[in-house]
């Protein structure tokens, strides 16, 4: 699974998570007494929504939006990880130079999951919202018009909470936030995972020429250092790549999660957190004056 760093760092630069939640919740479910992610039950983008359910509203009632939002944020990191090292898409990621088709079924796979969970949570939802309760919404899981359950009992008390239509809403809130954000957590779970695959390590993402010149290079972002994740890039690259962001930025473009993507357009797809980096360097330097 990627490192708590990892999650972090696109958690908090690039969907609005706190590090203090994230924290907390990488804890949880890496530390799960009963087993490692034991509620991720992800077949083909459809995650399992009983097991969901049950793992979401524990979460919610204990940390609310936030931490819930920061379940699905580590939950679909974890998925595209195991991903993009395991299997098919993993194998192409390990051999070729530029893993653009992995990449894309990839994304495509974990934005898979946030659709199905609207599809499996939004029926439910509108049960409530037309004046339903509980008995009716497991009136439609008995006779197959909902997903199967296979714990009843479960199942209806979790809809006898009395937070369970703010529950359902904050669900379909957080999957359509996550949305929005997703496709650069996941690219950087790729990138990192091709970069330091071996055979790339010490090439610059920039340039692909190799770091072991005298050029002098710099490791981005400082929170991977420590964890031996850093990318490695030329300092003259990084400067290059700055005008480029410089150049973007001087465009109007307001939110940097699109200002991100543009830059990445640009330079062939770099790490995203490359990119960040240099907005973050040059926006420090604008306040100074």
């Amino acid at each position: 699974m990627p490192e708590w760093v990892i999650h972090n760092y696109t958690a908090e630069n690039f969907c609005d998570i706190s590090k203090n939640i994230c924290d907390e919740i990488n804890r949880f479910i890496d530390s799960n007494p009963l087993e490692h992610d034991v509620n991720r039950i992800i077949i083909n983008g459809h995650w399992d929504p009983e097991a969901l359910l049950y793992l979401a509203v524990f979460i919610y009632e204990k940390r609310g939006y936030n931490g819930l939002k920061c379940m699905l944020h580590h939950n679909l990191l974890d998925y595209a990880h195991k991903l993009a090292s395991t299997g098919p898409y993993g194998a192409m990621i390990r051999r070729h130079a530029m893993p653009d088709y992995a990449e894309i079924h990839i994304k495509g796979l974990v934005y898979k999951v946030l659709d199905n969970i609207a599809k499996d949570f939004s029926p439910i939802l509108k049960i409530f919202e037309d004046g339903g309760d509980p008995y009716d919404v497991l009136r439609e899981i008995e006779s197959n018009k909902l997903w199967r359950v296979e714990d009843l009992r479960s199942f209806l008390s979790v809809m006898k909470e009395p937070y369970i239509v703010n529950f359902l809403r904050d669900t379909l809130k957080a999957v359509n936030e996550l949305r929005r954000c997703i496709e650069l957590c996941v690219e950087e779970v790729i990138h990192v995972e091709f970069w330091h695959s071996g055979t790339f390590e010490n090439l610059c993402p920039y340039c692909l020429s190799s770091t072991y010149r005298k050029e002098e290079i710099v490791l981005v972002p400082e929170e991977y250092i420590s964890k031996n994740l850093a990318f490695k890039i030329h300092r003259g690259c990084f400067e290059r790549l700055s005008n480029i962001v410089r150049m973007i930025l001087n465009k109007g473009f307001k939110d940097v999660r699109e200002v991100i993507k543009e830059v990445m357009r640009e330079t062939k797809s770099l790490p995203p957190s490359i990119i960040w980096e240099a907005v973050k360097r040059i926006r420090e330097s604008q306040t100074h004056y």
